[in-house]
């Protein structure tokens, strides 16, 4: 006998309370789920065993730097740190006259593997840490505070970016996923600056260190220990030796045999006069620009490649080249006449849909401008109108 149509309804109706009944459990469960997490997140962070916090690196985004337990001292005294290895660069990315110190920490028993090319091979565990600090006065005097500080961890999955404020009122870093402002004022070369301080956020901080991969896929790598900018004079308890050399003393890193330094790529600091002029211009361009500026990075649609292994000054190194898309067009080099480049052009505006780079600075590198402008201005005269046309 069929089921009439008021009963039917009285069952889908029971039915229906049933399944919402379930719903809100599961709804409670998926809470009480999330509850539990966070509190297991908290107490990964939170712990009181000694040493670094390695399970924390491998898994979390701790709200407080200090619960890494990366540092013994203050992040920008190196020479207290009884934690990870101090690193220096021949040539550093410019960061409105911010001052760095540069960190790696390597899980236990693990290497650096040797590239001659590229981004030295860091094992899986590696923490990468910057920390900036803007002089208090003046660029020319020692006193500084310190602003930020930025983690990059290479998990499983690849480098992560963990970007911390500095609270001075804790004297700790601060989680800072959305970034942040900061007024600063000091004096630079007898000129007085105040600006907003940017704070990167993640996002931000993804996008500098981007490389597509031949599936269409991104990675993130970090931005500067390759061996050319390593390659470097160090003073270690007041002795000058090698960098890399030292490391490979401490037991820190992997080299072929029969490489000595003198035998590895070296990129010199662009500051350094005794060095050749074209050198210290390519080595500038390699650590400021040429992270975008490569065949996989986010700018490889402008044409411009500018890493330091390119021998040769022709179209990839800018050369009468105008591919880049800016609305100020010109050609990023007219060989012999800076002023005519747009190359150095953009490293003096500091608008943010004109400026190069175009995130990580709001003041101009003028030492550095200079420099560009004077290399430019060396090379052999070409005529860009003509050979365009």
């Amino acid at each position: 006998m069929p089921i009439n149509v008021n009963f039917g309804g009285r069952i889908c109706a029971q039915w229906l309370l049933v399944l919402l009944a379930i719903t809100a459990c599961g709804g409670k469960d998926s809470g009480n789920q999330q509850a539990d997490s966070q509190a297991a997140a908290n107490n990964i962070c939170v712990t009181n065993t000694a040493g670094i916090n390695w399970p924390a690196l491998a898994s979390q985004r701790c709200q407080r730097l200090s619960q890494y337990k990366l540092f013994t001292a203050a992040p920008n005294q190196p020479a207290l740190q009884q934690r990870g290895q101090p690193f220096e660069l021949g040539s550093t990315l410019f960061t409105d006259h911010a001052r760095k110190y540069r960190y790696f920490f390597l899980p236990q028993g693990k290497k650096i593997q040797y590239n001659a090319s590229d981004i030295v091979g860091f094992p899986t565990g590696t923490v990468l840490a910057k920390v900036f600090t803007i002089p208090t006065s003046d660029t020319a005097e020692s006193a500084e505070r310190i602003v930020e500080v930025r983690l990059m961890v290479l998990r499983e999955n690849g480098w992560i970016f963990i970007p911390y404020r500095w609270d001075e009122a804790t004297q700790d870093g601060i989680l800072a996923i959305a970034g942040e402002q900061q007024p600063v004022a000091f004096v630079h070369n007898g000129k007085s600056l105040s600006f907003d301080y940017q704070v990167p956020s993640l996002l931000r901080c993804q996008s500098c260190h981007q490389q597509t991969l031949p599936d269409g896929g991104v990675q993130f790598q970090p931005i500067g220990p390759s061996i050319r900018h390593l390659n470097q004079t160090i003073s270690v308890n007041g002795q000058a030796i090698n960098q890399i050399q030292h490391w490979q003393n401490l037991g820190l890193i992997t080299l072929p045999e029969n490489v000595s330094p003198q035998q590895m790529p070296f990129a010199p600091d662009w500051r350094d006069p005794s060095q050749a002029l074209k050198q210290r211009a390519k080595a500038y361009l390699d650590i400021n620009c040429a992270h975008c500026h490569n065949d996989r990075g986010a700018a490889a649609l402008s044409g411009l490649r500018l890493e330091f292994w390119r021998q040769e000054i022709d179209y990839n190194h800018g050369v009468c080249n105008s591919a880049h898309g800016w609305r100020g067009g010109g050609f990023d080099i007219w060989p012999g006449r800076s002023d005519l480049s747009s190359l150095p052009l953009r490293m003096q505006l500091n608008g943010a849909t004109d400026r190069m780079p175009p995130i990580g600075r709001t003041l101009a590198d003028d030492e550095a401008n200079q420099l560009i402008r004077q290399w430019i201005d060396s090379l052999p005269y070409q005529d860009c109108a003509v050979d365009n046309q």
